[in-house]
């Protein structure tokens, strides 16, 4: 939950209040009145109340615990909290009573909240509350996928990135030699490019970083900036998981897989049930102003 910042506040004491007549007797007035608000009597589960709204010690508790303090935070913590949620409810209550939910374009964006919490609400209670995931699914999955189930290997590259192929041709040889690389990166393109995982590069790419020995360079590969060629730092080879290296990441697929399943055919039981009308002319409209005209 978040709150617009301001500063905790605390009741005034004497001595801190300005000297002179009429002033100082209004100020010692309102200190007088906040006082007694403050000690009006309030059940035990409020720890306060802003008009008509009571603010509960859980729904305080609960705005401490999401901001994530130290152990070592300050006794103040809970004061300055709460002086926060009264200056947000203030805020919300006087917008209430301008009549400002009644605006169109805020009613509009009150009314698309609404709907996006209705949504969520509706999606957790017949999704996400249904969906569990065992630890023998989990076992399951691991000794049908066994040899699928592993870390991604890595290199550590440098890329030289070369104007064009004459230029490419003619240093080549001095690539494979003792700092050839480093010296042909300082007098043109290029550097450390960093980790490169398995998996995560086109397959027309990967046969430059993968399968060759540390201290390889390799390439070229014509890009729209130059000729790139590249030099293997460190190739670290993959390796197969355990079960209980393996279990807490099949455990999160297989719940977002379940998840989507079950989303789905939720989805296709709403539509089962509801007559939906598409107007087809209008659509068809849309999307033809939506293709580019070929010239």
């Amino acid at each position: 939950m978040n709150f617009p910042s301001s500063p905790a506040r605390s009741p005034q004491s004497p001595s801190s209040c300005p000297p002179g007549g009429k002033a100082a007797t209004a100020l010692l007035a309102a200190t007088f009145v906040l006082l007694a608000g403050c000690h009006q009597t309030l059940p035990s589960t409020v720890v306060a109340k802003v008009g008509p709204r009571e603010i509960s010690k859980e729904s305080l508790q609960k705005a401490i615990k999401e901001m994530n303090l130290p152990s070592s935070a300050p006794a103040s913590v809970p004061s300055d909290v709460l002086n926060r949620i009264i200056d947000s409810t203030l805020i919300s209550q006087e917008a209430d009573r301008e009549g400002l939910a009644s605006v169109p374009a805020l009613r509009k964006k009150i009314e698309d909240d609404r709907d996006r919490i209705l949504r969520q609400a509706l999606i957790k209670k017949e999704v996400d509350d249904k969906v569990k995931v065992t630890d023998a699914d989990v076992k399951d999955y691991f000794d049908k996928h066994r040899q699928e189930i592993k870390q991604p290997g890595y290199v550590k590259v440098r890329q030289l990135i070369l104007p064009d192929q004459k230029t490419a041709t003619r240093i080549l040889s001095s690539l494979h030699k003792k700092k050839g690389f480093s010296r042909a990166i300082a007098k043109f393109k290029g550097g450390p490019v960093g980790k490169i995982f398995e998996g995560t590069v086109p397959p027309q790419f990967s046969k430059f970083f993968f399968g060759v020995p540390a201290g390889s360079v390799t390439g070229p590969i014509s890009l729209k900036d130059g000729i790139h060629y590249f030099k293997v730092d460190t190739s670290e080879p993959g390796k197969l998981l355990s079960f209980d290296e393996a279990k807490a990441g099949i455990s999160q697929f297989l719940t977002s897989r379940k998840k989507q399943d079950l989303y789905q055919k939720f989805l296709n039981s709403l539509r089962a049930k509801t007559k939906i009308s598409i107007n087809q002319k209008s659509l068809a409209e849309l999307m033809g102003a939506a293709t580019p005209t070929k010239k």
